[in-house]
């Protein structure tokens, strides 16, 4: 079960980060085109700085989905440095699971304000609301995946000894 969920949250995570550079991509060209419109043409497009919002909080709400997966998410590691190594394990082992616990939250309470907004467009674009609310239960599952990953993992994969090269 640990293995095929590692498999699954490695292939999630290749995916999702060509999913980021993709839409980073996007998200770059609305840019610019907003500035050379601005400033060459005298007159910015009305719907590039609302696509760049769109895909801008795509792109936090997934990257966040990889550092959980690969552990890179903020804490005070000189505390956790002070702590003897169980109770480093135990805590670490905590902190994934609070995570994890957050995640499905994120989730099923993003799911219930998609469903709310259903229906309302976004004012420039005119696309559906819910896609850009749709990234809240979509990173919620994907985060709650990585984190349970890890949570079931081997303990040196949690406390990222080399000998297991991390969550790659």
């Amino acid at each position: 079960m640990s293995a095929l969920l590692q498999t699954l949250s490695r292939g999630l995570a290749r995916v999702t980060g060509w999913v980021i550079v993709a839409i980073t991509t996007v998200m770059m060209v609305s840019l610019i085109l907003q500035v050379f419109s601005r400033y060459v043409l005298g007159q910015g497009f009305t719907w590039t700085e609302e696509l760049a919002l769109f895909l801008f909080t795509w792109v936090v709400l997934l990257a966040a989905t990889t550092a959980i997966r690969d552990d890179g998410h903020v804490r005070l590691q000189l505390v956790i440095d002070l702590l003897p190594q169980a109770a480093r394990r135990i805590w670490m082992r905590v902190l994934t699971l609070a995570v994890l616990i957050f995640c499905v939250v994120f989730a099923v309470t993003g799911a219930e304000y998609v469903s709310a907004t259903l229906g309302q467009v976004s004012a420039a674009v005119q696309y559906p609301i819910e896609a850009l609310h749709m990234a809240a239960p979509v990173t919620g599952v994907l985060g709650a995946i990585h984190a349970l990953a890890r949570l079931l993992a081997p303990q040196s994969v949690i406390d990222g000894t080399p000998e297991t090269g991390g969550m790659v």
